[in-house]
């Protein structure tokens, strides 16, 4: 059965699973249960998984508020415990991450990336010395696709603030951006274990291959440099039938040495700002292992304007490249460095192009204007430093 069919056939058993959830309602209440939606969750069950550590400690009311919808749907839940569990200090409010629709299903369960978020806050969060939220609980059926993921509530906790596409990135924050990626790339640098102890997350070039295949990236890419024409600039739209190819050979730097852990999807939406002025990461669910320039690239190409890009785009590698030598003891070379990150602006790009043109079984991933201003910055940057051609 090849991508499309396989997809269509999902697509119906997962239907077929949401509409019969509609109609029964079942509820979360054993701490092995996986709520299908916000509304299966009960007090009962978030005292199995919340309060095992605080004996008496009980959760005697949830109210579910909606926050935003996309990937996943977020819900924001403002919990009430017994005196047992107010004395331990547990969290008044937190933020689920789930799909309980056929979309979100589509796109965090039947590709994997809900199970793979949930299994890094479980496993890999707590062994990294990063701002990014805490993990409290995260379940995932293999068989109905279900998936929830219980975070800390950063306004809550860190007064945050998140970014998005009319977020200016002003100097100081680009370095701290810098500074979290080389403290997350550095943690697992060159270490077996993250293929071997960790094996759910999977190395990029498989990442990568995988989610094409399903979502019809090559395809959907060539109908995005059409629908997006009008932002890229000329010299990329002349060489549109090159960047495929280009995105196979840029995969090879991630078969070599130094892999390490990568987010995936450092855009700067999934990026906030503490009250104390420091940048955080969320939204785990692209984790992979890799080279850091896919991250750097990313980074830096998304969440910059062309203008500051242009003026700090070195700057921020020596940066990162002294930071990473810090923490590693491991210096890249600089200039084998700035062409990695020339090379994988093509899969920063890739991120963007599947967001704005995709099957219609896909969800909308993100507003037309955000996905327009990214594919625009991210082009720009690979017409500036002739990107395609230096693979």
């Amino acid at each position: 059965m090849g991508a499309s069919g396989a997809t269509a056939l999902a697509a119906l058993r997962i239907g077929g699973r949401v509409a019969f959830e509609r109609l029964v309602r079942p509820k979360a209440r054993q701490r092995d249960d996986v709520p299908c939606a916000p509304r299966a969750i009960t007090p009962e069950w978030l005292t199995a998984v919340l309060c095992e550590k605080h004996p008496g400690a009980m959760v005697t009311q949830v109210e579910i508020k909606p926050a935003s919808a996309g990937t996943h749907e977020r819900h924001r839940l403002l919990l009430t415990y017994n005196e047992a569990g107010r004395r331990a200090g547990l969290p008044g409010s937190i933020f689920t991450k789930s799909l309980p629709s056929v979309v979100t299903r589509m796109i965090g369960g039947f590709n994997g990336t809900a199970r793979v978020e949930g299994q890094f806050f479980v496993q890999l969060r707590p062994l990294l010395q990063i701002e990014a939220p805490v993990g409290y609980h995260a379940a995932f059926d293999r068989r109905t696709f279900a998936s929830i993921l219980l975070l800390e509530d950063l306004v809550a906790t860190k007064s945050a603030t998140f970014c998005n596409h009319r977020t200016y990135v002003t100097r100081e924050m680009a370095d701290d951006m810098v500074d979290v990626l080389a403290a997350l790339h550095a943690r697992f640098h060159g270490d077996r274990e993250l293929a071997t102890r960790y094996r759910f997350v999977a190395g990029y070039p498989r990442w990568f291959t995988i989610g094409a295949e399903k979502m019809d990236l090559e395809h959907y890419t060539r109908k995005a440099f059409e629908a997006a024409s009008h932002v890229i600039p000329e010299t990329v739209m002349a060489q549109r039938d090159k960047v495929w190819p280009a995105a196979m050979r840029a995969l090879a730097v991630h078969e070599g040495e130094g892999q390490g852990l990568i987010h995936s999807d450092v855009h700067i939406g999934n990026w906030y700002r503490t009250a104390a002025g420091k940048m955080g990461l969320c939204d785990w669910q692209c984790l992979s292992r890799g080279h850091w320039s896919r991250d750097f690239a990313y980074a830096v190409t998304a969440a910059l304007t062309p203008d500051d890009r242009r003026k700090w785009e070195r700057d921020l590698l020596v940066r990162y490249l002294e930071r990473f030598a810090e923490l590693t003891r491991s210096k890249p070379d600089f200039d084998e460095s700035f062409r990695h990150y020339r090379e994988q602006m093509v899969h920063a790009l890739l991120m963007w192009t599947i967001t704005l043109c995709h099957s219609p079984l896909l969800p909308n991933m993100q507003p037309e204007e955000t996905t327009l201003t990214m594919i625009e910055r991210i082009t720009t940057a690979m017409a500036d430093l002739d990107s395609i051609d230096s693979l």
